[in-house]
């Protein structure tokens, strides 16, 4: 190729790089959401793309050879271009999108780095022999580019778009990624410019380059990771301090409801005894009425007390059957308030789901607390209708909005592995079961 003519960047180099480029912004920005009229924004950004990638050609090709510091001008350049472009069709901040399109960039410079090794091998210019230095040089360079960009989403794509990345606030992950994405076009530049003097040195050099491309999405990916399980950990640490207030608050308010309708109970019987205008059937109305409060569940347990208290209520009144075979003391190792937190959300995830349940007879939940041998069993099963969705193991939520809901599993794993234990969930048909396995003092 004749590198001193701007057409050769024109219609060979730079229109692969920058198209490669927006491909594997498009991939990590996949879920963003897109502005309005976007098929115009991608019309007019393809003319202004388009006229600078003839002004970056014009000016690559300004001085009689290569020159680095133009080649890492003019690459930088096209980079900053196509994240204004992101900002152009996607609303989102500038930040996520630069942290995305670094992400992107890295993929785009592994691929093109791995094809240099192919390169310096031979095995494009054996290929160009046969259908032509162009054709070959093309038909490598995305052939190996759809391979690596398959290989990064699958590796890091896929993790990083399960978190937000507007969260992340962390300065050293973009100071990190900018500067490594920095050296990686300096080092590409230069390798331009001294390319064919020493096959040795730019193979390292590529070797080189790759590392560093892999050590930005890894960074990125780890980082996003780490932030998501950061978020996760506040927002289950705020829910355990509104179900430790919510555990006083139930265990005071049932204690007051029984203390009542023990008095209400007697009253009704002296009621009964006298000769008033009260008829028996309206007596036994009342009665009936205030026997299902006047009912406290007693395991030895207080915290399993009031949670089954509570649900024993709330499911007979939505015509749920509610069985529980416990042994509270086993439980006294586990504090009030994470108990309440660990039961609540398995009987609150299994009455959401028995509720959706067509048929009367099918909303059924079991709950089973027992030693078995040297370990504490918590058995939770329940009907469902339709279909579960896994992730990381645990059943994700039916809720459309999965940012403000989905934490109750998370709350229950969590909770497990504070106390030593193990977490089992499993789908058999319409049947969803889950199993606590806790070490059992000797």
């Amino acid at each position: 190729m004749d590198y001193s003519n701007p057409l050769t960047w024109f219609l060979y180099i730079l229109p692969p790089y920058l198209f490669q480029l927006a491909l594997a912004e498009g991939m990590f920005c996949c879920r963003l959401k897109v502005r309005r009229f976007l098929l115009p924004r991608l019309l007019s950004s393809a003319l202004v793309c388009a006229a600078a990638l003839w002004l970056a050609a014009r000016a690559l090709t300004w001085h009689s050879g290569p020159d680095g510091v133009v080649i890492t001008t003019v690459y930088l350049a096209l980079f900053f271009l196509t994240v204004g472009v992101l900002k152009l069709c996607f609303q989102a901040s500038f930040a996520t999108l630069l942290f995305y399109g670094i992400a992107a960039y890295a993929t785009q410079n592994l691929a093109y780095r791995i094809y240099s090794i192919f390169e310096l091998t031979g095995a494009v210019w054996r290929l160009g022999d046969r259908i032509g230095p162009p054709l070959a040089y093309l038909l490598c360079w995305n052939g190996i580019f759809a391979v690596v960009a398959s290989a990064v989403y699958l590796i890091f794509t896929r993790p990083m778009l399960r978190q937000d990345a507007a969260a992340l606030r962390n300065l050293k992950v973009y100071a990190l990624s900018g500067i490594t994405m920095t050296v990686t076009v300096v080092l590409c530049s230069w390798t331009n410019v001294y390319a064919g003097q020493s096959d040795a040195l730019t193979m390292i050099i590529c070797l080189f380059s790759c590392v560093c491309c892999i050590f930005i999405l890894c960074l990125q990916s780890g980082m996003l990771q780490t932030e998501g399980l950061r978020q996760d950990l506040a927002v289950l640490r705020q829910l355990w301090e509104q179900d430790r207030k919510q555990y006083e608050l139930s265990k005071e308010n049932i204690g007051l409801i029984n203390i009542k309708c023990h008095d209400l109970r007697f009253r009704l019987q002296a009621l009964r005894n006298s000769e008033g205008e009260v008829s028996r059937e309206e007596l036994e109305e009342i009665e009936n009425a205030i026997s299902i409060y006047d009912s406290r569940v007693s395991t030895d347990c207080e915290p399993l007390d009031t949670i089954l208290t509570e649900k024993s209520l709330f499911c007979a009144k939505n015509g749920i059957r509610f069985t529980c075979m416990a042994e509270g003391s086993r439980l006294l190792f586990i504090t009030p308030a994470d108990l309440y937190s660990l039961l609540g959300n398995i009987i609150s995830n299994a009455v959401e789901a028995v509720r959706k349940v067509e048929d009367p007879e099918y909303r059924v939940i079991t709950l089973v607390v027992k030693p078995v041998g040297e370990m504490l069993l918590i058995s939770e099963e329940n009907y469902f209708s339709g279909r579960l969705e896994f992730q990381d193991g645990l059943p994700v939520t039916s809720k459309a909005d999965k940012l403000e809901h989905g934490y109750g599993m998370k709350s229950i794993r969590m909770l497990t592995k504070k106390y030593g234990g193990d977490l089992r969930v499993k789908v058999k048909d319409d049947l969803f079961s889950l199993t606590l396995l806790f070490p059992l003092e000797k």
